[in-house]
């Protein structure tokens, strides 16, 4: 699952890299660059989780656990991003980082970013909206699939070739959990369902060349 997610980022990346290299129109002279590429810091507020859990106990028998926890936890999150703009509106980019999930540990996320600016000058500030979608492995003892979808909007300000963005954002993510039972991790082999679902509020920061 980790070397799919690989050699797919690789592959959306190089061909970014070859659609900017058929010619990058000169901002100067009233157009804008194609190819971008920067870094994204956020903070992230989960406040609703929820897990449903089937294993199989010490003693043998089988436990079924569902349940929801409307619990405040605080997580950071960081991101590399590669993208193109399509027009002067809308830019599509791949995202890849490391970021916590609620409770549930930390996670090696990939994504790619739909993002619709509105206002017609490159130059200028303008406002943002965006949808993300993707997926990505957890960091445990026997690393899983996660998905999630974040979705938000911000403000950008130019500073010339570069951009910094303000943004804020809800996000939900799907992944797979170490089950804790008489303070040991179960066994994967005697685990038959660990998922759980984080959703939280963000906020972030985005440096965009």
């Amino acid at each position: 699952m980790a070397r799919r997610l690989i050699y797919t980022f690789i592959l959306l990346a190089f061909s970014m890299l070859r659609l900017s290299a058929e010619g990058i129109p000169d901002e100067a002279a009233g157009r804008f660059p194609r190819l971008t590429w920067g870094a994204e810091w956020g903070y992230n507020a989960s406040f609703c989780t929820g897990w449903h859990y089937n294993f199989f106990s010490s003693e043998g028998y089988r436990i079924d656990e569902r349940g929801k926890n409307l619990k405040y936890k605080s997580n950071a999150e960081v991101y590399l991003h590669v993208g193109y703009n399509l027009d002067r509106h809308w830019n599509l980019s791949l995202y890849a980082g490391y970021a916590g999930i609620g409770r549930y540990g930390k996670a090696v996320p990939l994504s790619l970013r739909m993002t619709r600016f509105f206002g017609n000058d490159t130059m200028k500030d303008r406002w943002f909206a965006f949808a993300d979608l993707g997926s990505g492995i957890c960091i445990k003892r026997q690393p899983q699939e996660i998905f999630a979808g974040k979705a938000g909007g911000g403000r950008r300000f130019s500073l010339g070739r570069s951009k910094l963005d303000f943004i804020v954002s809800a996000k939900c993510t799907y992944t797979h959990t170490d089950i804790i039972y008489d303070r040991l991790i179960v066994p994967e082999n005697m685990t038959n369902r660990n998922e759980a679902y984080v959703i939280a509020l963000s906020l972030g920061l985005s440096l965009t060349f």
